[in-house]
């Protein structure tokens, strides 16, 4: 059995990495997580060239921001307090969906923190406790090879 510090991130990661548009609405990034159950993708331009990463706490915090308080911003509401099978316009919500006028260019983090492939295990959780985030991408010759979740490192753990 392989440590953190004898496992490489490579041994662990998820090799298909979805990613998004920096030219996406915040309504079809949503609508993106949760039609594939995650809460985090990095962030490309037109070109595939990586821009950033976003997360549904980028989300989180762009409703919170005094503009776009959940009060002022009930397009909150439906997506996070259980309305599903409702839409916008039977709640009365057209013409004030924020995430449809906003971009995930405008919520992103505009680096990201990634490790080389051969990095341990160890490696990936020390910048996810230093950075408190929940991935760390993983770059082989620099391009994006994979990613590497807290979930992964805990089913590694439990092997």
């Amino acid at each position: 059995m392989h440590t953190l510090d004898t496992a490489t991130v490579a041994s662990v990661m998820s090799g298909d990495v979805l990613k998004v548009s920096e030219h996406w609405s915040l309504h079809s990034l949503i609508e993106f997580f949760n039609a594939h159950g995650i809460s985090g993708a990095p962030v490309t331009d037109t070109h595939g060239t990586l821009k950033g990463v976003v997360s549904l706490t980028d989300i989180l915090h762009f409703d919170r921001s005094a503009q776009h308080s959940i009060e002022e911003n009930p397009l909150t509401q439906y997506y996070y307090s259980g309305l599903e099978g409702m839409t916008p316009e039977q709640l009365g919500l057209v013409g004030g969906d924020q995430h449809g006028q906003h971009l995930v260019s405008e919520i992103m983090t505009p680096h990201i923190i990634a490790l080389d492939q051969r990095a341990s295990l160890n490696d990936a959780v020390d910048l996810m406790c230093t950075n408190h985030i929940h991935r760390v991408f993983i770059t082989r010759d620099g391009e994006l090879a994979g990613v590497v979740t807290t979930l992964d490192i805990l089913n590694h753990l439990r092997r």
